[in-house]
């Protein structure tokens, strides 16, 4: 079979599961455990909760959705559950951020091959880094001639970390680095403290927390924000009124055109990984093939839903963009193979990180 028939009959597959989703009473009268890899407060929180809100009336049956969260080792101990401890009866599935990046470059912290899972849909974003002013930044241009501030992140293999160094050290910008944060909760709350002075946060929260309190009142000022690999010189919808540019932009206009290296490689990857898959709905492997089916459909559903969109928008100024399907399937999959130079350029990365925190 060639790969457009294949592909086609892929296609075909995923159709007539959606048909046999529709009269399903696989769900009927259960409670299903929405995992989210993060703790509560923070941007994947946020978004899980919308979506539990607004699921159920696209399942047959119409279960119960209750959202279950748990953080911690930069979200990986959440992703290790699902794939080694949750059940595989299509009661429980995630809701994850950050586990594609953590398997495409081999992160000894997860234990599980999440290229096993049974892919349902991921959501795209845009993630939005941001400094206080009082170390004298009032635009972004101003971080340039900055040095010697705090970086907050999670974990020094997590992807908030690994963009945040990146993007500064391709810029040449000298600072500080401390991890540890459980969440974006958190590092938030370090940053209105002042023990931290540069971090970043997906879209959901910097609309909702950053934007209206930190951004209005002159605490904080937004510099650049990470969006899709193939619109990185051109504004997002959803950064509409941001007062920042797409990194790569800012790199340009800054530093010229980007090296040919491994560190821009690196930069490239993260960003494909951090906004084409920024969150990922997972089901263990060994789920039930209805399940998975009445999830699929489920999503396509509700992503198109209006109650659900008018939601996203009053809860989080805008509503979030689902990829799913063979394409995004495929693509998911590829995005996790990296080649070895890369790898073992990223591994020595992160342990440079390990090395600088706190110091």
């Amino acid at each position: 079979m060639n790969g457009s028939a294949a592909f086609l009959a892929w296609s075909l597959a995923c159709v007539a599961g959606s048909a046999h989703a529709q009269t399903s009473d696989f769900y009927r009268g259960k409670t299903i455990s929405f995992v989210v890899n993060y703790t509560s407060g923070g941007p994947t929180d946020t978004e899980a909760r919308l979506l539990a809100r607004h699921l159920p009336k696209h399942i047959p049956g119409n279960p119960v959705i209750v959202v279950r969260n748990m953080g911690g080792a930069g979200g990986l101990i959440g992703v290790n559950w699902l794939g080694q401890i949750a059940s595989d009866d299509g009661l429980t599935i995630g809701y994850m951020t950050g586990m594609v990046g953590a398997q495409a470059h081999e992160t000894p912290a997860l234990k599980v091959d999440v290229r096993k899972f049974h892919f349902i849909a991921s959501t795209e974003g845009n993630t939005v880094s941001y400094v206080r002013t009082d170390i004298g930044v009032k635009k972004p241009e101003d971080l340039l001639t900055k040095k010697g501030f705090w970086v907050g992140g999670l974990t020094p293999d997590n992807d908030k970390d690994l963009r945040l160094r990146v993007e500064l050290d391709l810029l040449g910008i000298s600072y500080r680095y401390i991890s540890g944060y459980p969440g974006a909760a958190e590092a938030r709350l370090a940053l209105e403290r002042n023990e931290i002075q540069f971090t970043s946060e997906s879209m959901p929260t910097y609309r909702v927390s950053i934007e209206p309190s930190l951004v209005k009142a002159g605490v904080a000022v937004p510099v650049w924000y990470d969006t899709q690999a193939d619109a990185s010189d051109r504004a997002h919808p959803d950064a509409e009124g941001v007062e920042a540019m797409p990194y790569d932009y800012f790199y340009r206009k800054a530093r010229g055109e980007p090296p040919k290296t491994n560190l821009w490689r690196t930069h490239h990857l993260l960003k494909e990984i951090g906004t084409t898959f920024q969150r990922t709905i997972v089901f263990p492997q060994g789920a039930p093939q209805e399940a998975v089916d009445i999830w699929r459909a489920a999503i396509a559903k509700t992503s198109q839903d209006p109650d659900y969109k008018a939601d996203a928008v009053r809860t989080m100024k805008y509503a979030p963009r689902f990829l799913y399907g063979p394409r995004t399937e495929q693509i998911f999959r590829d995005t996790m193979q990296v080649d070895a130079e890369l790898k073992s350029f990223i591994h020595d990365y992160i342990e440079k990180g390990k090395a600088m925190v706190g110091k």
